[in-house]
């Protein structure tokens, strides 16, 4: 029987209605299948920075008393990193103080990263040796600096912290810093070599000799002097900082 072409629409739609339901769903997932998938949206990742840390015994109350102090708080520090994107490139722990340099995506996560490091090693200190110290503030200093050059005069300034501290005698003989680990590659150490050395060593092998011969190298007194000023006392550093024409280093 022929259809009228006024009512094939709606004989078709009857008929449609009529097919088993298993049948319509496989239509309809072939119809889906064939549309043109949207693309999945990037994730933008934010740049990290890099920040200059400084925690003291006189407005922190974290005294690193001997090897077990030292010891705990670097353990509390190297497990808190990942759980706030950070990474370690140096660090110093001295008695009255500890300075580190790190890069994290803003300056959030860092003064959490600090509460939470701080706030466990107080408890440890107290437990240990009886007493009820409270934190005054999170850190003395902290800092965000810019520049290539910059960061590394900040490498140089907290690797050599012990040797200014006179908390030792010559570069390596300390276990409580950065330096073994960053100058001969020792493994299992956390610590990430930081960009701003790319340029002048591009390989891991021959950036150990390169690294070594740069921390060798003494700051200038009047340099150290003004870099460690401006990173207690702004919240971001750059080139433009430091006084023009001073020399970094001491020929």
């Amino acid at each position: 029987m022929a259809i009228d072409p006024i009512h094939e629409p709606l004989f078709k739609k009857y008929t449609l209605l009529k097919q088993p339901e298993n049948d319509l769903q496989r239509r309809v997932a072939s119809s889906a299948g064939r549309r043109p998938r949207r693309l999945t949206a990037k994730l933008r990742t934010v740049p990290a920075s890099t920040y200059f840390v400084e925690i003291d015994t006189a407005s922190c109350r974290v005294e690193l008393f001997d090897a077990a102090c030292r010891l705990f708080f670097r353990a509390r520090l190297q497990e808190t990193l990942a759980r706030h994107s950070a990474k370690l490139h140096a660090y110093s722990l001295l008695a009255d103080r500890a300075v580190l340099l790190l890069s994290a995506p803003s300056r959030w996560p860092v003064e959490r990263l600090i509460k939470q490091v701080q706030q466990t090693y107080l408890h440890y200190f107290n437990q240990r040796f009886r007493r009820r110290l409270r934190s005054t503030q999170s850190y003395s200093a902290l800092c965000c600096v810019q520049g290539i050059e910059l960061t590394r005069e900040c490498y140089r300034f907290i690797e050599r912290s012990p040797l200014i501290a006179g908390e030792s005698i010559c570069l390596g003989d300390t276990e409580w810093s950065s330096y073994p680990a960053n100058a001969f590659g020792q493994a299992g150490s956390g610590l990430v070599r930081h960009a701003c050395f790319d340029s002048i060593v591009p390989d891991k092998r021959g950036s150990l000799a390169l690294y070594r011969d740069f921390i060798s190298r003494p700051l200038d007194p009047l340099y150290a002097r003004c870099l460690s000023e401006a990173l207690h006392t702004q919240q971001r550093v750059d080139a433009h900082a430091m006084p023009a024409g001073l020399r970094a280093t001491n020929e």
